[in-house]
């Protein structure tokens, strides 16, 4: 195992030395072979020769390590500059749905009961595709707009609690997770979409509990459960279930109900094969 270097990097220069780390594994296991099949000697020419079976790089094998080193670079930008977006109060709001599951500042990330805050930027890149350009720039300026009013409102006062029990915060969260569910009709199919964007795609690691910890199968439905839950309670309420439908229509609901239908039975099969 190589040590870990000591100077650290951002993600995008760490991915691409994981790359290259890559690569130069795979050339350091096939001089290895070569000099076990002879005693464990390599010989000048033999290392030459090597070499010489090792320079195409344009085998499907490194097209492969290429091709995934742009997308994760490519995904690693857009993160970032949505993390800095102007428009980073909605961004705030709907992390809040799931802040809860996510470790206080410097406190260690317990598996078992903590989502890495390395999701925050690929989430939203990941819920930023779902949504689209246009309508993600619609609820960001209604976001922008409230907290800029609730500020020359409140001054000093001003409380990020009092925009989270806002009506309208509230009413742009619902209104994005019950328009994205339209986009879960497979629940298997998208809980695997969304697990290659956050895992794929998540800023590297800093300490060993971070390191260990991984987007999958449970830390899916953990993150779907705390968007959904407060939604579901509603959904399941006869009165607001009918006050859902008035607002955004049965074709929405039933969307929601897929979803939700979607999740308990992609849990209960992921549970019966044991990877949950």
């Amino acid at each position: 195992m190589r040590e870990e270097s000591k100077h650290s990097l951002e993600p995008g220069p760490a991915h691409i030395r994981d790359a290259a780390q890559r690569v130069l594994d795979h050339f350091i296991e096939q001089l290895v072979d070569c000099a076990s099949q002879n005693d464990g000697i390599l010989s000048a020419s033999a290392l030459v020769a090597q070499v010489k079976t090792f320079v195409p790089l344009d085998s499907p094998e490194y097209s492969k390590v290429f091709n995934d080193v742009w997308q994760g670079c490519y995904a690693i930008a857009e993160s970032a500059h949505w993390a800095k977006a102007r428009h980073s109060h909605f961004e705030r709001i709907m992390v809040k749905c799931f802040a809860d599951l996510l470790p206080r500042s410097n406190e260690p990330l317990s598996p078992d009961r903590h989502l890495s805050r390395r999701i925050i930027p690929v989430f939203i890149n990941a819920l930023q595709q779902m949504m689209g350009q246009e309508l993600y720039s619609q609820h960001s300026d209604r976001v922008d707009a409230l907290v800029e009013t609730m500020r020359a409102v409140h001054g000093d006062a001003f409380s990020w609690d009092d925009v989270y029990d806002d009506a309208i915060c509230l009413a742009v969260v619902e209104d994005v997770l019950i328009g994205v569910s339209q986009h879960f009709p497979d629940m298997a199919k998208r809980r695997n979409w969304m697990i290659d964007v956050i895992a794929g795609q998540m800023p590297s690691a800093s300490d060993e509990a971070e390191k260990e910890w991984y987007f999958g199968d449970a830390a899916f439905h953990t993150l779907m459960n705390a968007l959904y839950g407060p939604l579901r309670q509603r959904y399941l309420d006869v009165e607001d279930r009918t006050g859902l439908a008035d607002r955004y229509g049965e074709s929405e609901i039933n969307n929601l109900s897929t979803l939700f239908a979607g999740l308990a039975a992609d849990h209960a099969d992921l549970t019966q094969a044991g990877r949950i």
